[in-house]
């Protein structure tokens, strides 16, 4: 179940004792209350008006509900029959990050960024201590089962334990931990602390001994927040990864694992469990709250296997056999062509984003580049790395090209330098310098390996000669904005560029270099490339669209549509027949050429070429007349595959298809609907 209805992000996320509503508070300036049983809202939103709700919290009782706003008020609401009664308990000079009930029901803690946690008694509203310890903002605070104790994390990388019997505090953890922290919470029987913090894990702490027990790592982003369940069986993360973890320990296992819940958009900010624990509870910045299933297995979620982060840079093999890509989860991976399912295990060791692959002519290696400053090289066979890392750039590699020989690799860096490594199989590689005074996004070797092509910030392209690493004229003013991506056709007559300042360029590389057609689009150009017969140009944007144009005169032939974030790369087959890409939205796309141009023909009354030329649009696939076709999901969009899209590389696939006899247009959606018809006017599968 997907609750809609806050217009801002949410921030946090609460069951009802009684498991029969869920409380939410949203930058939006609301609380809203849900019946869980239906996802209706069970009275109009509530209004402090303190600004953004950044917290929210039932009393064991069910009947009364706190909230901390970034107006620096707590606020106490008395629910009764879809009615509610305020009671504003002021104090608090900052924004109040975190609420949580004693579990008599008697005290209220609040957490703040004005570096304290205050108690308040919940039938007066009369604060009763202050606690002053902590150095920043607090973050989150709970307390223990015994409701003798009270935990807080702060920015200030610090856990305190408040004894409230002696009001003294200890501090946890040890000295060491240098992470901000998000959330804490403890087990069921006390015994355990969950730490969500800036860091990629969740760690365990014992709360009396103040030792680290367990580290729970899968999230790609901070934790944070943290939840255990009643049971004491289960943890729940989100992170600003997108996710929702559910951990557990298996009796059969000595380790934690984990069932990753995927759907949010943006930043997870806060889960529950339900009382019973069957359900999950998350609120995001995407402005939903969901409902998951918390008692499915591993297997009943199994997704595929893909890369878990932005995807910058994809090339084809010269055989047109396999695939590479390069990610920001730091990993290559090869896929293959016709299956699209991985040749071997991920490519791993780069220590950051990897910004660019290349193919070795011969298939032999494989070449990445990295934020991290380095090149390596892979064996295409083994997947093992080749030698040791070339290090020599002192900041991030852009991009990285094989010479057509495969002696050679050229690289270019934010560090203002091209470098020419020797990579001749028995020689160490040896490396030249070539010159720049700018960033080098793109670098790319001519058809016959006499030239070496560089795109750079400025908006010009460098030429040298391959040979000597002397320059080839004088660079040619491509664009007064960045250039992101250059290319030769296939007989090296033509280069084409395209940069920041949205076009993409046809230029003659004789000595002239006369500008031949310019493209123009609405975002800035990530990617162009030739197709092999030189007729056609593909480019991706930082959009989330494809486009298709003619080198004669500059036409737009076909925009493809399926990505949901900025195309980073796309490139043609060798054979012609598909255009592959990536995106940041994580997925691989290989597209039917053929059929991608034949989206410029009129779809009228053609189901399935309607769906093909389809945009996704506020969460519906829309005709290009602007007609709603299928509404999708918001966890499937990500996931969509509608031809042309010929193969969808990601770790879920979601198909749209058209029955034979299922499609019907209509005004009412009654009339759209056949019962009992085999067929169906669309399906997802």
């Amino acid at each position: 179940m997907t609750l809609t209805g806050h217009e801002r992000a949410v921030r946090s996320v609460a069951y009802s004792p009684n498991g029969r509503l869920i409380g939410s508070a949203s930058d939006d300036g609301t609380l809203r209350i849900w019946d869980t049983r239906t996802g209706e809202e069970t009275m109009p939103p509530l209004r402090t008006g303190d600004g953004p709700v950044l917290s929210v919290a039932f009393a064991p009782d069910s009947n009364i509900l706190a909230s901390g706003a970034k107006g620096r008020i707590v606020c106490l609401w008395r629910l009764s029959l879809g009615q509610s009664s305020m009671r504003r308990l002021a104090g608090h000079t900052g924004r109040v990050w975190s609420v949580s009930f004693s579990p008599d029901g008697v005290h209220l803690a609040s957490a703040s960024s004005d570096k304290t946690v205050r108690l308040w008694k919940v039938e007066t509203g009369h604060q009763t201590a202050i606690l002053n310890g902590h150095t920043f903002e607090v973050r989150s605070v709970t307390f223990a089962p015994n409701g003798l104790t009270l935990a807080s994390g702060a920015a200030d990388r610090t856990i305190r334990m408040w004894n409230l019997v002696t009001d003294g505090s200890t501090v946890l953890p040890a000295p060491g931990h240098n992470k901000a922290i998000f959330s804490v919470c403890f087990s069921p029987d006390g015994t355990q602390l969950a730490v969500g913090d800036s860091g990629n894990a969740i760690e365990l702490w014992d709360s009396q001994a103040g030792v680290s027990l367990s580290t729970l790592s899968g999230h790609l982003g901070s934790a944070l927040c943290v939840k255990f369940s009643a049971d004491d069986q289960k943890l729940v993360s989100g992170s600003d990864d997108c996710t929702v973890r559910i951990w557990t320990v298996p009796r059969d296992a000595p380790e934690f694992v984990s069932i990753v819940l995927e759907g949010h958009t943006e930043a997870v900010h806060s889960v529950a469990f339900s009382p019973d624990g069957a359900y999950v509870a998350s609120a995001s910045a995407d402005h939903t709250v969901r409902i998951w299933n918390a008692r499915g297995t591993p297997h009943t979620r199994q997704t595929l296997h893909a890369h878990v982060d932005n995807i910058h840079s994809v090339v084809v093999s010269p055989s047109g056999s396999f695939i590479v890509s390069g990610s920001s989860d730091r990993s290559v991976r090869v896929w293959d062509t016709l299956t699209g399912e991985q040749r071997h295990a991920p490519l791993l060791g780069h220590t950051q984003r990897v910004c660019s692959v290349t193919i070795s002519s011969n298939e032999h290696l494989i070449a990445s580049a990295s934020k991290d400053s380095t090149i390596r090289l892979w064996d295409i066979l083994t997947g093992e790395l080749v030698g040791v890392p070339l290090k020599g750039h002192a900041d991030w590699v852009n991009a990285v090209a094989f010479s057509p020989d495969a002696r050679c690799l050229a690289s270019g860096s934010n560090d203002s330098s091209v470098r020419v490594w020797d990579i001749s199989a028995g020689r160490s590689p040896t490396t030249i310098r070539l010159h720049s005074t700018e960033n080098v996004y793109t670098v790319v070797f001519s058809p016959n390996g006499k030239i070496i092509a560089a795109g750079v910030k400025s908006g010009k392209i460098h030429f040298w000669h391959a040979d000597t690493g002397q320059p080839l004229g004088k660079p040619l003013r491509a664009s007064y904005q960045s250039i992101r991506s250059i290319n030769f056709s296939r007989d090296g007559t033509l280069i084409v560029s395209g940069g920041d300042d949205a076009y993409a360029r046809v230029w003659d590389t004789g000595a002239d270099a006369r500008l031949l057609i310019h493209a123009a689009h609405t975002n800035q150009v990530n990617s162009v490339a030739f197709s092999p017969d030189g007729w056609f140009i593909c480019s991706g944007t930082l959009g989330p669209s494809i486009y298709l144009w003619s080198v004669s005169n500059g036409a737009l032939i076909a925009q493809l549509n399926g990505h949901t974030n900025w195309v980073t790369s796309v490139t043609f087959t060798p054979d012609g027949h598909s255009i592959v890409s990536c995106s940041v939205d994580e997925t691989i796309r290989i597209w039917n050429f053929n059929a991608a141009q034949r989206l410029a023909a009129d779809t009228t009354g053609d189901p399935v070429a309607e769906l093909a030329s389809a945009s996704l649009k506020h969460g519906w696939l829309v005709s290009p007349s602007g007609e709603l076709l299928v509404w999708i999901p918001a966890e499937y969009r990500k996931h969509l595959q509608v031809l042309p899209c010929e193969m969808l590389i990601s770790r879920s696939r979601v198909t749209v298809g058209v029955g034979s006899e299922g499609w019907h247009r209509g005004t009412t959606w009654t009339s759209c609907w056949r019962a009992n018809s085999p067929d169906t006017a669309s399906r997802l599968m």
